[in-house]
């Protein structure tokens, strides 16, 4: 009994196996597997550009002008119309002296040029016919006295010689007579001088005078002008040196400043690069920053400055770039990036657009698209080191396999493809 039970339970237990053997032959888990779809992608070609051996060298901003506003006058400190670190035009008043006593003086010195302008007027205008006619009559009068005198003398003679006058009441006719004709001698010359009128030199005289009294004002309305300091330039105030109430002498620092664009940037270049850096050569500019996708922000440059002297220590030497449009980021003291070309021949190297770098932990590659004996079209990784940068493409190289101008590369849709996966080819940019 109990071997046919045990018969009949075998029976069962093949039964139940050949229909699930049965079944799970035309189930999906077991049918074959059917090959993977295409992966749409969109490819772009290789490039190949004639460009400039590049390298980037650590630089430090510098500023284009640094000057010290120094006082031009003697005097003490009215106003400070400034802060530190505030950034002013050019013209801008910066520090104002006490001018009071500079005013007096131009006051003063007007005064006298109007003294020395009414004499001159004088002299110009001639003299007046009043002033000739009385200067007649003077030697009218003169003469009048000379005959006067001469009839005196020739009457004191006779009595002289006839011994009824003594040789002192001779003597003394004869100097009343003598300066009598003096008198009228003189009269005569004065009245010469008033119708000539007056001499070129005495007028020359004046215009002389008047031409110094001219120039002291101006120096004085120039130390006026010269009492308020001005922005040369525009810029920043980077410190202050005095304060209200101080006395300047002249040549005394008030303030200074830098001047805010353009900027120069400084690099140390190894000697055997050195000569290969041309004057005029452009250059980017690299400042880190938060505010930017990539943390950078980029300026362009020119180098305008090679010096000739190095660090005997380091063996390199200074290189200056120009950097005009700053949008006000870049600061004399701050560390840069400067990424400089190198040299007039160009070389051509390869560059894919940016969107057809995928970068992982381990390595940084390419998809490129090839045909398979098949027509098939597939996707082959090339592992590559990125270069410089010209716009929106970017520079590959090579250690293993490589790629050439022309091929097709994947830029979009690379993110998910495995190693000879078979793509369809959705879009092509140009």
């Amino acid at each position: 009994m109990r071997y046919i039970i045990l018969s009949y339970l075998l029976f069962r237990i093949t039964i139940i196996t050949f229909l699930i053997v049965s079944l799970g032959s035309s189930s999906p888990l077991f049918a074959q597997k059917k090959r993977d779809q295409p992966v749409p992608v969109g490819v772009a070609k290789v490039r190949e550009i004639a460009t400039h051996s590049s390298f980037e060298y650590p630089g430090t901003v510098q500023a284009w002008a640094t000057t010290q506003l120094a006082s031009e006058v003697d005097g003490r400190v009215d106003k400070l119309l400034f802060q530190e670190g505030q950034y002013v035009k050019r013209g801008t008043p910066l520090v104002k002296l006490r001018i009071d006593p500079l005013i007096i003086q131009r006051d003063l010195a007007r005064a006298e040029k109007k003294l020395v302008e009414a004499r001159l007027e004088e002299l110009n205008t001639g003299t007046r016919p009043e002033t000739i006619e009385a200067a007649k009559s003077a030697v009218d009068q003169s003469k009048a006295k000379v005959r006067l005198a001469n009839n005196e003398l020739k009457r004191i003679k006779k009595l002289y010689k006839d011994g009824v006058l003594s040789l002192d009441e001779f003597d003394k006719a004869d100097a009343q007579a003598q300066a009598a004709q003096a008198e009228r001698e003189e009269k005569q010359s004065v009245l010469n001088e008033l119708v000539a009128g007056p001499r070129a030199e005495k007028i020359k005289q004046e215009e002389a005078n008047l031409n110094a009294a001219e120039a002291r004002i101006r120096i004085i309305q120039d130390n006026i002008n010269r009492a308020t300091l001005f922005a040369p330039f525009h810029g920043y105030i980077i410190k202050k040196e005095t304060e209200v109430g101080q006395w300047l002498e002249q040549g005394d620092p008030a303030l200074s400043m830098i001047r805010a664009q353009p900027l120069k940037v400084e690099i140390h270049v190894p000697q055997f690069q050195f000569n290969s850096i041309e004057i005029g050569a452009s250059a980017k500019v690299k400042l880190k920053s938060y505010e930017t996708r990539d943390g950078l922000q980029t300026f362009k440059g020119t180098v305008i400055e090679k010096i000739r002297s190095g660090d005997p220590v380091s063996r390199t030497f200074p290189v200056r770039i120009k950097v005009t449009k700053t949008k006000s980021q870049l600061a004399p003291g701050m560390l840069v990036r400067v990424e400089l070309k190198l040299g007039k021949k160009k070389k051509k190297t390869l560059f894919v657009p940016k969107d057809a770098i995928v970068r992982t932990p381990r390595e940084t590659s390419v998809w490129v698209v090839r045909e398979d004996k098949g027509k098939t079209m597939t996707a082959r990784k090339v592992i590559v080191q990125t270069g410089q940068l010209e716009k929106n493409l970017i520079a590959v190289h090579f250690k293993g396999p490589k790629i050439k101008a022309g091929d097709w590369v994947i830029v979009q849709g690379n993110e998910r493809l495995k190693p000879n996966a078979e793509i369809n080819i959705i879009k092509k940019i140009r």
